[in-house]
């Protein structure tokens, strides 16, 4: 995505040669010539704002961010209606990541040049960023609006929405990628997490396995086709995943906290508590820690301290959707049913999900609540038909399975 705008005039006169050679340069890539020519012609043109202009770009990808910022800022003092000014002021901040100021000059040149898609997605970037997924999804649909065909804007609105949990739409997004650009690993990775978040974990094993085709050395498309392994149960195949990324890298901490909560699920609980501990050693205040603490300490019979575990990594991140689905597991073991539902429904509240759906009925299930039991296993069994042939023999709908709502959803699904 280029974040530039190069719409520096043309200067014909023999009298104005460097500003066009700099001109040229940039355009043709030569940063260091156009930077020279520039600053060359500004000692004698001390005030020319395009000038500055041309060279802040110049500096700026260079790499000297310093020296861009400041050419930013006196040409604005000059100019402080410039749209392009503010907008590629407002782009090297939001890469330097100074979002709030990034924002504020982002907002300026929407005001006056409201017709350029580019300063849409990097406003929506930088809200994203900020935490405010929705404004910046408003402004990703509005890039669209004004240039279709953009597949950068698709790529950051798919990611936007995968955060927010709303998996089909981000999906969509994705898919619009590919179709512009079929190799796009990222992209592939992208629609990758969609799925495993509507619980197609094979799919998203292929998509991960596409991308790491085209992008070999990637770790993190490595790391997420390992959470789709263990999504799935192919829990080996998943350790060896993780045993891959880490023989590479060592200190990839989600790695470890990962092959920590696989080697539980193998009943391996001295070398998943070996993990953990590794991974203490690498970030004694990574947020996932107290999570895989907490796992590890149900797994015992410890309730008690897996509550408090869990509870330590909501007091930083409330919203945290795994925390709030391991606290509701814990409170369900610990017969607080009520509890247990406000936790679920905040992990609803983000986005389906099939396993939190069906512990939900589960609840209602336990406490007779005959209908929404019913509703929430068919709502699991929409993305999962495997949750309804679970529930044919948990035992938490032994008292609910035989009524008229639940023998109508075993025949809805083919069960009866």
């Amino acid at each position: 995505m280029n974040d530039e705008f190069n719409d520096f005039p043309f200067f014909p006169d023999e009298e104005r040669d460097l500003p066009e050679l700099a001109q040229r340069a940039l355009q043709q890539g030569e940063l260091d010539q156009a930077l020279e020519l520039g600053e060359t012609w500004l000692e004698s043109h001390p005030l020319d704002v395009d000038a500055m202009h041309l060279c802040a770009l110049a500096a700026a990808g260079l790499g000297d961010e310093l020296k861009a910022l400041t050419l930013y800022r006196k040409a604005l003092l000059l100019e402080p209606a410039h749209g392009p000014l503010h907008h590629n002021l407002g782009a090297l901040l939001e890469k330097r990541k100074d979002y709030l100021q990034a924002l504020s000059h982002l907002r300026r040149a929407m005001v006056l040049q409201p017709d350029f898609p580019e300063i849409y997605i990097n406003l929506g970037n930088v809200l994203d960023a900020l935490g405010q997924s929705e404004e910046a999804l408003a402004m990703y649909r509005e890039a669209i609006r004004r240039q279709p065909e953009t597949g950068d804007v698709f790529f950051n609105q798919g990611c936007a929405l995968n955060r927010l949990g709303r998996y089909r739409e981000a999906l969509e997004s994705f898919d619009a990628v590919l179709l512009q650009d079929p190799g796009s690993a990222s992209a592939l990775n992208g629609k990758g997490l969609a799925l495993i978040g509507l619980g197609y974990d094979e799919e998203a094993i292929a998509a991960f396995s596409a991308a790491i085709e085209r992008t070999p050395d990637s770790t993190l498309y490595r790391y997420n086709r390992a959470l789709a392994l263990r999504g799935q149960q192919r829990l080996l195949e998943a350790l060896q995943e993780l045993d891959e990324i880490l023989n590479v890298d060592a200190n990839y901490i989600d790695a470890v906290l990962q092959k920590a909560e696989v080697l539980h699920q193998l009943g391996l609980e001295q070398e998943g508590w070996a993990a953990l501990k590794k991974a203490e050693e690498l970030d004694p205040e990574h947020p996932e820690i107290p999570c895989c603490r907490g796992l590890l300490l149900k797994s015992q019979g410890d309730l008690t301290g897996a509550l408090q575990a869990v509870e330590q990594c909501l007091g930083h991140f409330p919203d945290d959707r795994k925390a709030l689905g391991q606290k509701g597991l814990i409170l369900m073991e610990l017969g607080r049913l009520d509890e247990a539902a406000l936790c679920f429904n905040a992990v609803l509240e983000q986005g389906e999900n099939a396993d939190i759906a069906y512990r939900m009925a589960c609840i209602y299930a336990r406490q007779g609540q005959v209908r929404k039991a019913a509703k929430s296993l068919d709502q699991a069994a929409a993305r999962d038909p495997e949750k309804l042939r679970a529930a044919q023999t948990d035992t938490a709908f032994d008292t609910v399975r035989e009524t008229p709502s639940f023998k109508r959803l075993f025949k809805k699904f083919h069960l009866l």
